[in-house]
């Protein structure tokens, strides 16, 4: 009962704490991880202890899975040069140098501890980075390859962290070549079994017949496979990542109604949200918790070993990311690496630690009366945590802006590309369903939709009374209106959906998310219904508050649907341009 009305608390505390942050300006994730840290003041507090055994598989395959959905199989192809540098490489140099300052400094260390130290400290947290770093406006091929390093780290650093355990425990030395097999066949192991699952998961949400089932299968698949991949001893986080993509693909995402899409869409968002909330609410507990039983004379000392912990990982990401920035200044070596010192800046310091290191820490078993080592490892972990995830997290806006790091004209480019090829099938779509008998006023409204779809955000909340007049009029002609409308609307869906592997999976969200409102809006119109259903005005409601946030200062601050025949809102904006 205890630990229920703890993640009670949290999630309420998570939702006050949303808006608290959005006030402030300051990254919500970090504030939950300070307030449940502050439980160390709260007198006579029961003591929470998180079971290492059961928190990742609780929390990370929902988080891995709505970070998986945003890739795509072209984007992965595009990006695999970041999994090596980053995801591979970068986390195990981290590693291994982490673990020689940690034997340097720490008297006492072992190399196993050493390394499980460094193994826990060197993956930089998905959920962190998607949290805290993309609301604060890094250019989104900056966000994507740090969005693809965190989602694939998390493996190669637990496969690290087994080998040192397996070393402490047993007493043997690490053998690099065995620890790079059991990488690689985990690996493979987990793409099949991650893949299986994610066409298993796109089958049967295509034969769902409701919304409600097809989220259903969202939930579930996530943990499936990573149960299946772990109980097999693969990479439960690789599955997760795979089966998310694999579940996104062209096929099955064509596939789904607009409002199967909207409502997943909002679905998740809310899992996300509460999910990242009750994760970093944890780790502040537990830090909280941690501390208490800490030996006082020593917590100083350790703080102090774990800030140079923490800057030896900070250092090594600095050189890597200077090294790849200055080795690609001519011709970048990957999509998304850093075309400037400040872009290097912002990758290095949005490195951020998370769950898993936390997690990790936990685990370290007690061998042979190591138990002082064991809780110093921990305490110094924690320190970590502060140094690379609070003090970011907290710092982070202001080093963006001081920086002045922005998207580049490429990046801002990319959505008015995909709404005037999404306009072009839809156009091209509608000449062809024309009939010689199609109505020329139906003909007309369908075509007014299809040139709305490239001239700016705006979403039909209130459907005007002359229109209302006018359906019922025309109710002979609806059924002329709703092929000519179905059939523009399904090949400019399709043409954006099937150039996923051209562009970055977050501008074709975009593009087809802004289809999909505007199917379900027209859908509402043709059918004579003028209140938008729930989920269709949570979409508007999120569409808006994304407005209002991105233009914050110069916009009014009602995000909320207009009623009917109530005046334009001045959150509708041009935020978007057609291209010529």
């Amino acid at each position: 009962m205890l630990y229920l009305s703890v993640i009670v608390i949290i999630l309420i505390a998570t939702v006050f704490m949303v808006s608290v942050g959005d006030r402030l300006n300051l990254p919500w994730p970090v504030m939950m991880t300070l307030l449940g840290a502050a439980a160390l003041f709260i007198p006579n507090r029961p003591d929470i202890t998180i079971d290492s055994d059961i928190i990742l598989p609780i929390f990370l395959p929902p988080l891995l899975w709505a970070i998986g959905v945003k890739f795509s199989w072209g984007t992965l192809r595009r990006r695999w040069k970041s999994v090596l540098l980053y995801s591979v490489l970068l986390t195990t140099v981290s590693a291994l140098a982490i673990a020689g300052a940690a034997m340097w400094w720490v008297p006492g260390m072992t190399i196993a501890v050493a390394l499980a130290v460094g193994a826990a400290v060197s993956p930089p947290d998905p959920v962190a980075v998607e949290a805290v770093a993309e609301p604060v406006g890094i250019p989104r091929r900056l966000i994507g390859t740090l969005q693809t390093e965190g989602s694939f780290n998390d493996a190669i650093a637990i496969v690290l962290f087994h080998a040192a355990i397996h070393s402490m425990t047993s007493g043997h030395h690490i053998e690099p070549l065995s620890v790079a097999k059991d990488f690689v066949l985990g690996s493979i192991l987990a793409v099949i079994i991650g893949y299986i699952f994610g066409w298993l998961g796109g089958y049967v949400r295509q034969r769902a017949h409701d919304v409600v089932t097809s989220n259903a299968v969202t939930l579930v698949i996530p943990f499936g496979a990573y149960l299946a991949a772990e109980s097999v001893h693969a990479s439960g986080v690789i599955a997760v990542v795979i089966g998310a993509i694999q579940f996104t693909s062209t096929k099955y995402m064509a596939a789904l109604e607009a409002e199967e899409r909207l409502s997943s869409t909002s679905f998740w968002q809310i899992i996300e949200l509460l999910m990242t909330g009750v994760a970093f609410g944890l780790i502040g507990l537990q830090a909280s918790s941690i501390i208490a039983t800490a030996d006082p004379s020593r917590t100083a000392g350790l703080f102090a070993d774990g800030a140079l912990v923490a800057l030896v990982a900070i250092l090594v990401r600095l050189i890597w990311f200077t090294i790849v920035w200055l080795a690609g200044r001519k011709n970048p070596i990957h999509e998304g690496a850093p075309e400037s010192f400040a872009e290097v800046i912002i990758m290095t310091w949005s490195g951020m630690r998370g769950l898993v290191t936390l997690i990790l820490a936990l685990s370290i078993p007690v061998v042979n009366g190591t138990e002082q080592v064991r809780q110093d490892a921990i305490v110094m972990m924690l320190s970590v945590l502060f140094f690379t995830l609070v003090l970011p997290g907290l710092t982070l806006p202001m080093l963006v802006k001081v920086l002045g790091v922005r998207a580049n004209h490429e990046e801002e480019t990319a959505v008015p590309e995909l709404l005037k090829i999404a306009q072009v099938a839809a156009l091209e779509a509608l000449q062809a369903e024309a009939k010689a008998t199609t109505d020329p006023e139906t003909y007309a409204r369908v075509k007014e939709m299809c040139s709305a779809i490239t001239r700016r955000d705006e979403i039909s909340e209130a459907l005007p009374e002359e229109y209302k007049q006018h359906m019922e009029k025309l109710k002979d002609k609806r059924n002329d209106f709703v092929r000519l409308r179905d059939a523009a609307l399904a090949a400019a869906q399709n043409e954006v959906i099937s150039a996923q592997d051209r562009y970055d999976s977050h501008d074709v969200t975009r593009v087809v998310r802004k289809l999909d409102i505007l199917a379900q809006a027209e859908s509402i119109r043709s059918s004579g219904m003028f209140i938008l259903p729930a989920m269709t005005a949570g979409a508007v409601a999120m569409e808006r508050y994304n407005l209002w946030k991105k233009h914050q200062g110069t916009l009014s601050t009602r995000a909320i649907p207009v009623v009917e025949n109530a005046p334009a809102s001045p959150l509708v904006t041009n935020e978007v341009t057609p291209t010529s």
